[in-house]
């Protein structure tokens, strides 16, 4: 791969400030992964797609903390089809350098993919170089999922296919970086099974926990099941234990739930938690929609030799009895005192979910959210991928938006998306906040609208609308009511008005849609 170039597409003055606020914001590239707070300002690190195509490149999206955008980092390469990273996990934040774990992409028959290191500047964020360890895992096609950063050493899980017959195993590998040695070892898996990890969790004994999943959709019955492997420092396995599904009744008879993407805690009593959902149940040929589909949770003990899940139980009647979808869990966090956090998803990502549960396992709150629930695409996504906590006690929630075309997204959607949440999830200073022990709410964000005046116009147009953030470049977009794109531009550096010229188009009604510094704004018109 040539030296990956940089270029910076924005740029504001930052406006030193202490204050923090909820707020809920669109930025440049396709998805934002993993944030890290810095004195003034919020490092926002995630996938960009400059070519609207499979093709994706790394993006730095700097912001102060309002939430305005300060500086976009964006990266091109011609020599691979593009890079992936996996998680907000996949980050290790050092003295000098960030440290990313993934792959690159070759699309050859069937796409190829090779473990890589991304070595990236803090300070300016340049990539100063990229490790590919193919040649480690003997050219397989392979994947770093997640990094555990422990004395100068990087712990790193994912996965790798030994044979097409969905030959995929999970393995955990350990890289010096002064010594530039690895070692891995990879685990035993059903067959026609893919083994996938989702967290590494560190023991007290000096080991590790793996959450696994055991993907044997290429099997018949299929069947999903989440694992947990426990591993000692050096990677060799010391026990596993399957989550069994319970009993599902469905009009298929009495059928069992799979299991997908658990999570571990810690919990109080040295033991830990594991958190789970369950969207779908097995039947004797395919999945199908679990009609009891929750939250469930457990208490998991470590054995030295072997583990045990006891006291399971369905989390929903104290989560305010939430509403059944097939939420997947994509992030957790855990604060000091033992309080727990799972951030999820709807399979199709149609929205996606916070919930917190109490230390001793019991269910507190669950917030919902969907962004721009008016949208009529055919595809509209709200995909939260990673959870933060802030300085001021909330939360920041990243990850992506993604709009097909619509009479709301004339030329469609893909944005990176970023929450800014207080401690109880909300974004309002009323309502939930005065239930933030045992309630459910959603949240439903819709776009702002602006004021146009003159309205109806003859050779020009004045925007209106609420913007607190520092003065910022808009890029404004004209659309006809069939949502064709007419017109074009940006404003000079603003933060409440600006003017745009009509007089070109023809008679008719338009809207105008325009975007900067993380909001978007959408306005109706009539040119005489």
């Amino acid at each position: 791969m040539k030296r990956v170039l940089l270029f910076i597409i924005m740029f504001y003055s930052i406006i030193a400030t202490n204050a923090q606020e909820r707020f809920f914001n669109l930025y440049p590239g396709w998805v934002t992964i993993n944030i890290k707070y810095c004195e003034e300002s919020i490092v926002l690190s995630g996938l960009d797609t400059i070519d609207m195509g499979y093709s994706s490149t790394p993006i730095f999206n700097i912001i102060n903390l309002h939430g305005d955008l300060i500086n976009a980092y964006r990266y091109y390469n011609d020599t691979v089809d593009g890079i992936c990273i996996y998680s907000a996990q996949s980050y290790s934040w050092m003295e000098e350098q960030i440290v990313i774990s993934g792959v690159y992409m070759n699309y050859i028959k069937d796409y190829v993919l090779y473990p890589i290191l991304m070595f990236v500047d803090n300070n300016n964020y340049v990539v100063d170089s990229i490790k590919n360890f193919k040649t480690y895992l003997e050219d397989r096609a392979a994947r770093f999922m997640l990094q555990y950063q422990s004395n100068g050493k990087l712990y790193l899980a994912g996965d790798v296919r030994y044979a097409m017959d969905a030959n995929v195993r999970t393995f955990f590998g350990i890289y010096d970086p002064i010594a530039d040695t690895f070692s891995y070892k990879d685990y035993e898996r059903p067959n026609y099974c893919k083994m996938t990890p989702y967290q590494i969790l560190p023991t007290s004994d000096g080991g590790f926990l793996l959450a696994t999943e055991q993907d044997m959709t290429y099997m018949t019955p299929r069947k999903v099941y989440s694992c947990i492997l426990k591993i000692d420092a050096d990677g060799d396995e010391q026990w596993r234990y399957i989550i069994p599904g319970y009993t599902v009744v469905t009009p298929y008879g009495n059928i069992e739930s799979a299991n997908y993407r658990s999570r571990i805690f810690n919990s109080p009593d040295g033991n830990y938690y594991v958190v789970w959902t369950n969207p779908e149940a097995i039947t004797p040929t395919y999945l199908t929609n679990n009609p009891e589909q929750t939250i469930r949770i457990a208490k998991l003990k470590d054995y030295g030799t072997y583990g045990e899940l006891t006291e399971e139980k369905d989390l929903r009647a104290e989560l305010d009895n939430f509403e059944r979808a097939p939420y997947i869990i994509n992030d957790a966090y855990q604060d000091e005192d033992g309080t727990m956090y799972i951030l999820m998803q709807t399979e199709g990502g149609y929205k996606s979910a916070l919930a917190k549960i109490h230390a001793n396992g019991v269910g507190a709150w669950m917030r919902v959210y969907i962004c721009y629930p008016d949208d009529d695409a055919s595809m509209s996504s709200t995909k939260l991928y990673g959870i933060s906590k802030t300085e001021d006690g909330g939360f920041m929630l990243t990850g992506a938006f993604n709009s097909t075309s619509s009479s709301l997204f004339p030329s469609g959607m893909i944005a990176s998306l970023v929450f800014k949440i207080d401690s109880c999830g909300c974004f309002d200073t009323e309502g939930c906040n005065s239930h933030c022990a045992d309630s459910y709410t959603e949240y439903f964000i819709t776009m702002p609208q602006a004021s146009v005046y003159p309205n109806p116009a003859r050779d020009k147009i004045t925007l209106g609308f609420e913007y607190k953030g520092t003065e910022t470049e808009f890029i404004y977009k004209v659309y006809n009511l069939n949502g064709q794109l007419l017109m074009e531009g940006k404003s000079e550096k603003v933060t409440e008005t600006f003017d745009v010229e009509v007089d070109d188009l023809p008679s008719g009604y338009y809207m105008i849609q325009f975007w900067g510094g993380g909001k978007i704004f959408t306005g109706k018109f009539v040119k005489e």
